[in-house]
């Protein structure tokens, strides 16, 4: 892979970690919102898991690809 496409990339991980992070913390909103009314959060707690670990994904990723570019300077 060249250096435009790893940056591109690199670019493309960034932003979904960015948004990851802006999805983490709307979800724990919502739960505390649920919480507070003594509603069912379940379904919300195992959403955000999800998106926890796709986040975790998202970083390892952006990881990755900014170490491959790192190493390709």
């Amino acid at each position: 892979m060249d250096r435009a496409e790893l940056e591109r990339r690199l670019q493309e991980a960034e932003c979904h970690v960015e948004r990851g992070e802006q999805n983490i913390v709307h979800q724990r909103a919502v739960i505390e919102t649920l919480e507070r009314g003594r509603h069912d959060a379940k379904a919300a707690q195992m959403f955000l898991r999800r998106l926890e670990s796709a986040q975790a994904k998202y970083v390892a990723e952006r990881s990755r690809l900014f170490k491959e570019l790192a190493d390709d300077s």
